[in-house]
This record gives C-alpha cells, structure tokens and sequence, in this order.
C-alpha cells in the first residue's frame, strides 16, 4: 500500500489569504466577493518534500496500479453552490498547461472515477471529494496529463429575452506517468539566455530552455542583471509566466525588467526551478532598441523588481466566465 501524508491547511477556508497550493474561481455576481477552490489533499510520503505534489497530482505507477486522491472543495460565497465534478483531458502545448472543453475523454480519464461527482455545500463550507485512478495493465506507457474540475453552472438573465449559462471551474492538474523500474529524471537544460526590448520599448530577458528529461516541467524562477553601465545591477526579477514543457518541448521563460533600464550590457544570470530540479545560468545581454526615458546609467543604483509577486498571484487562482474551448491552467 502506498502511504500518504495529508497536506490541507484547515485556515485556508475561511482566512483572507490564498496559500499557493489552492486554486480559486471567482463565481457569480453577488453583493460580497464570491468564490470557490480546489486543492489536494493527499500526497505520496516519497513526494513529500516536492512543491508540485503539494498542488498536482504526480505520480510514477507501473500497469495495473490503483491509487486514491483526496481534495478539498470550498464554498467561499454567502449562499448554497453546486459543484460538479469530473476528469478532464488535458495537453501541453506551447508552454501552458491545457485543459479540454469540459469532460473530454482520453486514455486517462477512462481510468479515473469521482467519489461525488455532484457536491452542495453551505456558504462558507467544505468538503472532501475521492479521485480513484485504476491503471489497467494495458495501460500506454509514458506520462499522459489530465484535470479534475470542480464546475459551478448559473444562469444569468442580461434581458427577458436572453439567457446566458455561466460557466466557473478550477482544477487540479495530474501528470501520471507510467512505466516499470526507476522512474524517468526530471531534468532540463537552460539552452541561452538574451535580451530584447518591444515595439514599445519594454526590456524582455529570455530564458531558452529544452525539457531534456522523461517528466514534465513547471518552469519558475529568477533573474538577476549585474555588471551594467556604471557597474549598476538590477533585479531580480520574477518569470512574467510558468512555463510547462513535456519531455522534449523546448520553450521560453521571460522576464520583465523596469522600462528605464538601460541597454547594456549586463550580466544575466538566470535561476529556474521545478519541484526539486533547478538551473542556474548566466550570459552577457544587452537590450536591443532606445531607451524612452531620461534613466541616468552611470550611477551606481540597485534596482529591485517587483516581478516575484504577480508570479505568486498567478499561483493563486484564475478567473472563468464562459465555457471556453479550452482552458489554460495556472502553475
């Protein structure tokens, strides 16, 4: 038998704060903030140190295996709600996470079963929901990704004459691999880093990076700017966005430093990192295009960014209205 540890922190229900092993959804209009969320439960004892096993399901299981996941759903709006929920299939393409239109099967989701797949809960109330997955021996060797969504349905009535179905869901990504032996590494190379500016002036510093390993990647991290003009430094700087690339995928993580950063050159010197796996590597940049502003650069000033935190926001949660052909989730 597998052993697990439970990871659900009980103040995340009611308290002001959104601890980054959760995913909310903003829900229907009302006269306070309405919201629900998602996060897991359980976690395998050998994950128990890993970041992403604290938010995801992840793990490596030969054919034939059954294993059961927990999560927790929360009622954070002042009235009754009705959640569904369901296994989705999912992709990663282009650096997102993606989850289908909404029930979609694939050879994973016919191995997963929803304890409850209908819940009501009061305002302000909770409860635990059982995910079983039974892999058959049949099963397809290699990771294959999926979702588990927890959806609010409403009805919204803009006019007498129309009626719209509004549509919230937040989920828990699986990433299930499987295979017989020692589990694939989790590794990745940072290939090059540069720096560019946009149309409109804004410096972009791009991390290159090729998924080298058998597991997927959720890419995050920092970047540092020192040796400038002046001997000035700058950052850090946190990712604009996490990245997720499949064994193979090869993709950028970019960060934003302040517009009125001078060109350069600089020495960059980026830090990513997914669960336990990180790399740190450096390379002398230098921001192509003018500089819209008056940014002296011969004075030897510390710029600290304020990147980190829209990356930890983007943890968090995210926002549905309708239902989309696909959705992208947040790392």
């Amino acid at each position: 038998m597998r052993r697990l540890v439970s990871v659900i922190m009980l103040a995340a229900v009611t308290g002001a704060t959104v601890p980054a092993t959760a995913a909310f959804a903003d829900s229907m209009s009302g006269p306070a903030p309405q919201r629900f969320g998602v996060r897991l439960v359980d976690v395998p004892v050998a994950e128990a140190n890993n970041p992403r096993a604290l938010r995801y399901i992840i793990d490596y299981l030969p054919p034939g295996t059954l294993i059961h996941r927990r999560i927790l759903i929360l009622n954070e709006e002042s009235h009754t709600a009705h959640f569904s929920v369901y296994p989705d299939a999912a992709q990663i393409t282009h650096g997102f996470f993606v989850g289908d239109n909404g029930a979609a099967r694939s050879e994973l989701t016919t191995w997963i079963t929803v304890q409850r797949p209908s819940v009501t809960l009061g305002p302000g109330s909770s409860a635990t929901d059982m995910i079983t997955i039974s892999e058959p021996r049949t099963a397809t060797r290699g990771e294959h990704y999926g979702v588990i969504w927890v959806q609010q349905v409403a009805q919204v009535h803009p006019s007498r004459a129309v009626t719209i179905n509004e549509v919230a869901r937040v989920g828990v990504r699986i990433y299930l691999a499987v295979g017989r032996g020692g589990a694939p590494p989790t590794t990745f190379a940072i290939t090059s880093i540069s720096g560019r500016r946009t149309a409109k002036g804004q410096p972009l510093i791009v991390a290159d990076v090729r998924n080298s390993g058998g597991r997927a990647v959720d890419l995050s991290g920092l970047a540092r700017l020192t040796a400038g003009p002046g001997g000035t430094a700058a950052g850090p700087y946190g990712e604009r966005q996490v990245v997720t690339l499949a064994p193979g995928q090869t993709g950028g993580v970019t960060f934003v430093p302040a517009s009125r950063i001078p060109n350069g050159p600089w020495t960059a010197k980026v830090s990513l990192v997914s669960g336990l796996t990180s790399r740190t590597s450096s390379a002398t940049i230098q921001f192509s295009g003018p500089v819209t502003n008056g940014w002296t650069a011969h004075l030897p000033v510390v710029v600290s960014g304020s990147g980190v935190l829209a990356g930890l926001l983007l943890l968090a949660g995210f926002f549905v209205r309708r239902r989309p052909r696909a959705r992208r989730l947040p790392a």
